[in-house]
């Protein structure tokens, strides 16, 4: 019995400190980057955008958005398998092609952490957490060009 107790004592505040992964859904407005400016990378990849919404159900993350002028939806799969996304794409040079998205999504703790491919050998991870009605997005692209880093912010509306 004095076993049982103790296991009891160890096992329930455990059980207590575990909690609820954060709702991410709605809409959220654009505030500021860190560096100041921040617009991607040189080639417009990964520019923030200035209004999205998200909504988030017990299986998948769905982020909308209009970033690069037209409706854009990415389907982010909280099991951690890839979900394929064709949608029609266009260069700076006016070149217009078919381009395959590949996005998943896990936690890190509360942390939400989207990840997305292109077939433009594009990589993106932004990894977000919530702060009341402030969403920060950790974000790091990487591509043939390069690398960057930003903090980004945004207040929910």
């Amino acid at each position: 019995m004095v076993l049982f107790l103790v296991t009891l004592a160890l096992v329930l505040p455990a059980v207590g400190r575990a909690q609820a992964k954060p709702d991410f859904s709605g809409t959220w407005k654009y505030d500021k980057s860190e560096p100041p400016g921040y617009k991607g990378t040189g080639g417009g990849w990964a520019v923030p955008a200035p209004t999205f919404v998200m909504r988030q159900t017990g299986t998948d993350i769905t982020v909308e958005s209009d970033t690069y002028g037209k409706p854009m939806k990415m389907v982010y799969k909280l099991d951690g398998s890839d979900n394929i996304t064709e949608a029609q794409g266009e260069s700076q040079s006016g070149v217009t092609a078919v381009v395959r998205w590949r996005t998943k999504a896990r936690w890190d703790g509360n942390k939400l952490v989207l990840y997305t491919w292109t077939t433009a050998l594009n990589q993106l991870r932004d990894t977000m957490t919530l702060s009341g009605s402030q969403l920060t997005i950790a974000r790091v692209t990487e591509n043939p060009g390069g690398s960057t880093t930003a903090r980004l912010f945004y207040n929910k509306s």
